[in-house]
């Protein structure tokens, strides 16, 4: 058999968090001057915060810093000129073939309008 040690005693837990007391204030000069205070408190953290992600990284200032394209649009320009160059070289060759063609003949035919029964009218009176 085990012995066990005297029960242990545990504190209420009301008693283990410390009492504050609290404070109320009259309405007038203290509210306004507690207002004030938390005022000052909120924009002093929100001030720190800003502080802490708006600090300039050190390196070259961004108006010494030399604009490179990156190579994706850089590749995208080379296409794009290949292209233009290729429609180019095709206008010239399809001038060249047209210039090439044998001219239309003279026309043997008469127009085909006369080649055509004049149309009969009728008239509605």
């Amino acid at each position: 058999m085990t012995k066990s040690g005297p029960p242990v005693v545990t504190p209420p837990l009301s008693t283990l968090k410390e009492k504050k007391r609290k404070v109320f204030y009259e309405h007038g000069k203290d509210s306004l001057d507690l207002a004030v205070s938390i005022g000052n408190s909120q924009e002093d953290k929100a001030l720190l915060k800003a502080g802490r992600h708006h600090q300039p990284q050190a390196g070259q200032p961004r108006s010494g810093r030399i604009h490179q394209k990156s190579r994706t649009k850089k590749k995208l320009e080379e296409v794009k000129a290949t292209i233009a160059i290729q429609r180019a070289r095709l206008k010239r060759e399809k001038v060249k073939m047209r210039k090439e063609r044998p001219g239309p003949a003279d026309h043997q035919k008469s127009s085909p309008a006369q080649d055509r029964a004049p149309r009969k009218r009728v008239s509605f009176a």
